[in-house]
């Protein structure tokens, strides 16, 4: 397989061609089991029993060999060899190779109870979990450029000056990371909750207060068991004003916690770090539902506005599309933004909605200053409207457009992420959609026709990405030993795409 990819700017145009071989095979099944009971004790308390089991067993498998070519492209416009490569400043291999596999099994057992008590409601429930985890790690992966074998920054080797100096040291993979790790996490948690609807003069008032609480222990073969536990207070009061307006006022607060799960718990290397705290966040929310009608059709307009301040971050970066925590809490970070969305009948009969969002989030690792996080996405766009044809009303259309401001591209393995602040271009998107539903007017048919056996009998016509634009998702890191620096190759997501569905409902 074969790939060019052109980047760059105008005045240095640079181009990237890759030939890959191998192939990689990986596997995800999940199982998944519930069952649940409810007991009404009386009138005013109910009890429910909740029991559940889960295990997903994963496994990547590759083997990818790829020869790569870093040169100058022609930007010369009048020239017989414009956009083609004229000159190659890097060329190198690069092998990866991965034997991972992960078995998870997961058990919960939980109660809840509902109280009534006059205009209170009063909601409690314990939860044990018990989480089983085997996990393996193989991967390296070695790097050649120019015919010299490159080694990993993270180790101390002898200077390597070639070709004034022979080089006697070690010849190590640039990436080398086995473990495996049985781990065992038992978790205890609770929570209480408290709700009061009520009158505050002629408005209406809802009241809910709560405190939920967390206890864990990690336990393994390869390190010593570690035990913590939380609490996390959090409230919530909204207001419906007697208006001629219907709207609805809410503001929220409350300290958050996030215990770590296994892949919190395991760094870059495979190791696994059992004292990992939970990551926490003091949480404000304020929020307005504003109902109303227009063209004699109902609207809703939702408003939020946010900040979170988080501590004891554990950050991470994103490896292709894995991610990849540090296990370790060494890092602050904050999250504000604004939502908004209206939806109602912009066309009778169908439902639609426009929506914007506003985020900014940094943290600041080990007191350096604020970065861009992972998730860093400032603007979010989109639109979906549906409509149908008035002749033919079993004829339903839909339009879908996305719009977003590019994320953080992340930075290359072992590099520091305060050198890689670049971000990925924007996402623009347009779907379409065609459906026609057979069964409309069964209402209207006589008894014996075909269709009155049937609920619902559609059949659709969809293009995804109908402009067909390229929309990255991460980047490919590629050394250029020449210059030292590493290049982020956008890898893009599926481009356009026909789908035809049938659906049918008995």
């Amino acid at each position: 397989m074969t790939r060019q990819t052109n980047f760059g700017t105008i005045s240095e145009p640079i181009a990237l061609l890759v030939f890959y071989q191998g192939q990689e095979k990986d596997r995800y099944d999940t199982y998944f089991g519930a069952m649940k009971t409810t007991f009404k004790v009386n009138d005013n308390f109910t009890l429910k029993l909740i029991g559940s089991a889960y295990q997903t067993l994963e496994q990547e498998y590759f083997d990818i060999f790829a020869q790569y070519s870093l040169g100058e492209v022609d930007g010369n416009i009048g020239s017989e060899t414009f956009g083609d490569v004229t000159y190659s400043r890097a060329i190198g291999t690069q092998l990866s190779h991965a034997r991972n596999d992960l078995d998870a099994f997961i058990v919960n057992t939980e109660v809840k109870g509902f109280h009534d008590i006059k205009k209170h409601q009063i909601e409690w429930g314990f939860k044990y979990t018990r989480e089983d985890i085997r996990d393996r790690i193989v991967e390296w992966e070695v790097i050649d450029s120019a015919g010299f074998s490159l080694n990993p920054p993270i180790i101390d080797l002898p200077n390597n000056d070639q070709p004034y100096n022979p080089y006697t040291g070690p010849l190590v993979p640039y990436q080398n990371v086995r473990a495996k790790n049985f781990v065992t996490i038992d978790r205890l948690s609770g929570y209480a909750q408290w709700s009061l609807k009520d009158k505050l003069g002629s408005s209406d008032v809802w009241y809910n207060a709560g405190v939920r609480a967390h206890q864990w222990q990690v336990s393994g073969d390869n390190f010593e068991s570690s035990s913590q536990i939380v609490f996390s207070p959090r409230a919530q009061f909204a207001l419906k004003p007697d208006w001629e307006k219907d709207m609805v006022f809410r503001v929220s607060g409350g300290y958050y916690y996030q215990p770590p799960f296994y892949r919190e718990l395991r760094n870059q290397f495979g190791a696994v770090n059992p004292k990992v705290k939970a990551q926490s966040s003091i949480h404000l929310v304020l929020s307005n539902d504003y109902s109303f009608k227009m063209w004699n059709r109902p609207f809703k307009m939702v408003t939020e506005a946010y900040y979170k301040s988080l501590d004891d971050v554990n950050p991470y970066t994103i490896e292709n599309v894995r991610i990849r925590y540090a296990a370790n809490n060494n890092a602050t970070a904050f999250a504000q933004g604004l939502d908004f969305r209206l939806n109602g009948e912009f066309v009778p009969g169908t439902e639609s909605w426009i929506s914007f969002s506003y985020l900014k989030t940094k943290e600041n690792t080990d007191n350096r200053g604020d970065i861009a996080r992972p998730t860093d996405q400032r603007l979010k766009f989109a639109i979906l409207f549906q409509d149908y044809m008035p002749n033919i009303p079993s004829l339903k259309i839909y339009l879908n457009l996305v719009y977003n401001t590019g994320v953080p591209g992340g930075s290359p393995s072992y590099a520091d992420p305060y050198l890689y602040q670049s971000r990925l271009r924007d996402y623009r998107r347009v779907d379409v959609g065609f459906n026609y539903v057979f069964t409309e007017k069964n209402a209207q048919r006589r008894e014996g026709h075909w269709l009155k056996k049937f609920q619902d009998i559609s059949l659709g016509f969809e293009i995804f990405n109908m402009f067909n634009n390229q929309n990255a998702i991460t980047n490919t890191w590629v050394r250029d030993a020449y210059t030292k620096s590493q290049y982020g190759i956008p890898n893009y997501l599926t481009t356009r795409v026909f789908n035809l569905k049938l659906s049918i409902r008995i």
